[in-house]
């Protein structure tokens, strides 16, 4: 099956080449229109496409309407030409293919017909073949502007999800696997394996605080009152054809239909109508009320503020959260609207936490040690692999060859892991500032009800 997937390019990409040393980009004509950062962003997407390392030394590079060679400056002339030299520079796709054992020729010239199809007749191409992954995949690099008639890339031509209808087409003519049946669903894949993983998502806590809602109602205006009490905003007008929600702290609504054939208008009507049938079992819903003490017991929720630092408030953090204890499960319909939002990005918040307690950091003084011990390494392992890149430019036989580029994939992996570590440690120098203030938020407001409910109680008394 071959994924599509297209993208803007507006700034700098990759491996930056100064741009004062290339005496191709000092003429005065270039330098009225275009920025430094904009010619090389134009530069680097094009350099990456080519990249000899994962295309058999440009075997695999052609041009359509343009010479791949010269390609970054016929995309600038067709800009200066129409003076449109602002804004979007190029566009830079991809197209994957699940086979594994696709001949490098095939993949290639799969790609060239899927660009001449969707772009040929009107834009310059760059198409490259990549074959560095286990998976061979063709990167396309679109000019922005169209030579014929100096119109921007527009409507089908950047929907991949209407070109990616012309991929199935050749990958069948080709034999290849497509699949005739793929899902349409509302919900991209990502959160819906987040879902299967059990992990919570912005629709999943909706939905369960839908539920909720409707087994403690009995009429529309109680589903209502459970809804603005958990803190959604809702539309739920008859005349509406689809009723939605927001959650408080969003802009977006959500379509209830969209969650499932148990959320449609007339299906929640019909559920909260059948709980009249079982009115006595219904526990009606409303506020917790307060509860004075009477032992003042030390809770896993103060046990949690006093380890204190960095790890002792994600700790905290993850407690009300309902991520800790782990044997006990948080009920999200009642999870405090400003967490909700945090919810979602769990599985980050996890491994920034888990990242506290391995290299036992508790001050930023620590966090920003530990990350710069991490950049030194980064520098030395860069330093290393540009020195391999180097000697493969030198004659080397293909069992040397060979070595160099296991030991150059090695660093790779190894970058990666560091990257993504320095990116946690930035991660939680942002994040802990804005847990900070959250907390603080929450506090104040849960304070402030205990106060009403406290004066509440004593009235009554």
């Amino acid at each position: 099956m071959a994924v599509t997937k297209l993208w803007s390019v507006t700034e700098r990409l990759g491996q930056v080449i100064d741009y004062a040393t290339n005496p191709e980009k000092t003429s005065a004509k270039i330098e009225r229109h275009f920025s430094p950062e904009q010619y090389q962003a134009l530069a680097d997407v094009i350099a990456y496409a080519k990249d000899e390392e994962k295309t058999e030394r440009e075997f695999y590079v052609e041009g359509i309407n343009c010479n791949v060679s010269i390609a970054r400056d016929q995309f600038v002339t067709v800009k200066e030409q129409y003076q449109k030299t602002e804004g979007i520079q190029a566009y830079h796709g991809y197209l994957s293919f699940k086979e594994t054992d696709l001949s490098p020729e095939m993949a290639q010239k799969i790609g060239m017909e899927f660009a001449n199809e969707v772009w040929g007749k009107r834009f310059q191409v760059v198409v490259t073949t990549h074959l560095n992954t286990k998976h061979l995949h063709c990167h396309f690099v679109i000019n922005s502007i169209s030579f014929v008639d100096g119109k921007h890339l527009w409507g089908d031509e950047k929907a991949w999800f209407k070109f990616r209808k012309v991929a199935d087409r050749i990958c069948e003519k080709y034999g290849l696997y497509y699949d005739p049946n793929p899902n349409r669903s509302k919900q991209s894949e990502y959160l819906t394996m987040k879902e299967k993983a059990g992990m919570p998502t912005r629709f999943s806590v909706a939905k369960e605080a839908i539920d909720y809602a409707i087994d403690h109602s009995k009429t529309l205006k109680e589903f209502q009152y459970a809804l603005k009490e958990m803190g959604y905003a809702y539309n739920l007008s008859p005349s509406r054809k689809y009723w939605t929600v927001t959650p408080k702290g969003y802009d977006k609504p959500i379509r209830l239909k969209n969650l499932g054939e148990d959320y449609t208008n007339d299906r929640i009507v019909e559920r909260i109508k059948s709980n009249r049938d079982r009115w006595a079992d219904i526990e009606p819903f409303q506020r917790r009320s307060y509860k004075p003490r009477q032992y003042r017991l030390q809770t896993r929720e103060q046990k949690l503020k006093k380890k204190g630092g960095l790890y002792g408030l994600y700790l905290y953090y993850c407690y009300r959260l309902g991520y800790l204890p782990k044997y006990k499960k948080q009920n999200h319909a009642r999870l405090h609207y400003l967490l909700k939002e945090d919810l979602m990005k769990l599985d980050r918040i996890t491994d920034e936490v888990s990242l506290l307690g391995r290299e036992n950091i508790s001050t930023d003084e620590q966090l920003f040690s530990y990350k710069t011990s991490l950049e030194e390494q980064m520098k030395i392992l860069i330093a290393g692999r540009t020195d391999l890149r180097k000697k493969m430019r030198t004659k080397m036989d293909d069992g040397q060859l060979q070595k160099a580029k296991e030991e150059i994939t090695s660093i790779n992996g190894k970058l990666k892991t560091l990257r993504k570590e320095v990116k946690l440690c930035e991660g939680i120098a942002e994040r802990s500032k804005i847990m900070e203030q959250t907390v603080t938020q929450i506090q104040a407001e849960e304070q402030k009800q205990q106060r009403k409910e406290k004066s509440r109680y004593e009235q009554r008394w």
